[in-house]
């Protein structure tokens, strides 16, 4: 991060007069200019200063060097108000970063930290941290390390892993999640009460198709809290919630089974009074209207609900736009049980491609690939097209007998891709887009 000059005057006998070096002054109290999501006891103990500390020139200049080093401040710069040298107020002016231009982190399966215990571990690596990161920071393989820690303390010898994710209709943001791979945590049981006899036959279905699968408070989308009450949120009760999640693991081994225990609370059937879409440049309103699921006077259906968005936010990615977020947003009307969609498009930058480096490739092969291949460096990077790239005809039969596992490490700093395309004979196509470089 960068850290402007810093400078340092007082004014002393009416004369202002510059800092010597060794000079010692005493701090009357610290300032912050912008404090974004921080507090003051958070920014005063990563500067190390407080009132009542006294400090040279080189203290203060080390003091917001510690603040810029932490890559959750843009722009670092100190400067004192005029005052008596045993009674100075120093003031940092900091610019946190923007959540959009940091990294989400989600904890998929630590069922034996509480999310407080997650932030305290990950703060002693990082004291800012507030379930954000910066981008492109080293700090993603040290909270791995902190993570570790923290179960031992607990008992738990643990491996601990992460993955970053590029957005989705689901996921609206750039998530890195980390998850522990060993022990292997699936849900051996779902037990919830405030479940009427109408629901259970839909609950009965999503508890059955969590049961035995890998248990997960990770990625939106994919969660086991999710997983049970999308039969309702497909029926149209739009509030469906759960509250006293509890999760209590039992080790045997290298596995550790869990049962999750909640309340339900389903809320009403809702239905739909209309979805509003002003079109855009990559799609119309006229064809947004066309290839919808969902209609005014239809059940409130989640899947479908996506369905319909699901060309808008296609035509974006196709087009090189990675981040673009679709969103419905929902206005209900609780006296009538009907909610009314306003869709709208953030589209973010386009990303191009920066390298494409493929491996695994027979001598004779590598030339029908970069004959076939249509992502050139420079191009726009189309996922799309990667994931059919292998389902394809003509110039590229001579590839068939491969199967492709491709990485797409994406900057989102430069908006660049680096293509890994790993080819091998026979086998299952595998698509990965990674956030943060190789």
């Amino acid at each position: 991060m960068k850290l402007l000059s810093i400078l340092f005057f007082i004014l002393l006998a009416g004369t202002c007069l510059a800092f010597a070096q060794k000079q010692t002054f005493t701090a009357a109290k610290i300032e912050f200019d912008h404090l974004g999501p921080y507090s003051r006891v958070q920014l005063e103990a990563v500067a190390g200063m407080h009132a009542g500390t006294e400090f040279t020139a080189e203290d203060l200049d080390a003091a917001a060097q510690r603040l810029a080093d932490t890559g959750f401040l843009g722009v670092v710069g100190a400067t004192t108000a005029p005052g008596r040298i045993d009674a100075i107020t120093v003031l940092f002016d900091i610019n946190p970063l923007d959540r959009s231009q940091m990294l989400h982190l989600t904890f998929e399966n630590f069922v034996w930290l509480t999310p407080d215990e997650i932030q305290a571990a990950l703060q002693t690596k990082a004291p800012l941290f507030l379930g954000y990161a910066p981008q492109n920071t080293q700090l993603l393989d040290e909270f791995n390390d902190a993570l570790t820690d923290a179960l031992a303390k607990k008992g738990i010898q643990a491996k601990v892993m992460h993955d970053a994710f590029e957005p989705s209709l689901r996921r609206p943001e750039i998530d890195v999640d980390y998850w522990i791979a060993k022990p292997a945590l699936r849900v051996a049981d779902v037990k919830l009460t405030g479940v009427s006899t109408n629901l259970v036959p839909l609950i009965q279905k999503s508890v059955n198709s969590v049961a035995g699968k890998a248990y997960s408070d990770g990625l939106p989308g994919g969660r086991t809290s999710e997983q049970i009450l999308l039969p309702l949120l497909d029926a149209g009760y739009i509030d469906a919630a759960l509250s006293d999640i509890s999760v209590t693991p039992s080790v045997s081994g290298d596995s550790t089974a869990v049962v999750v225990a909640a309340t339900l609370h389903s809320g009403e059937v809702y239905h739909v009074s209309g979805i509003v879409f002003a079109g855009c440049p990559l799609l119309s309103a006229d064809a947004f209207a066309a290839s919808a699921k969902l209609h005014a006077g239809d059940v409130a259906n989640r899947a479908q609900l996506l369905e319909t968005l699901e060309p808008l936010d296609t035509a974006y990615r196709r087009e090189g736009y990675a981040d673009v977020i679709v969103r419905a947003k929902p206005k209900e009307d609780s006296a009538t049980h009907q909610v009314a969609y306003t869709v709208t498009v953030t589209p973010g930058e386009q990303y191009h491609i920066k390298t494409v480096v493929p491996n695994g490739l027979a001598a004779d092969d590598q030339g029908a690939f970069d004959s076939a291949f249509a992502m050139k460096v420079g191009g726009i990077y189309n996922p799309e097209y990667l994931a059919g790239f292998l389902k394809g005809s003509g110039a590229w039969q001579g590839l068939a007998g491969y199967s492709l596992a491709y990485k797409a490490y994406a900057d989102p700093d430069t908006h660049t891709v680096d293509l890994v395309l790993n080819f091998a004979p026979g086998g299952v196509q595998q698509n990965v887009t990674v956030f943060g470089g190789p």
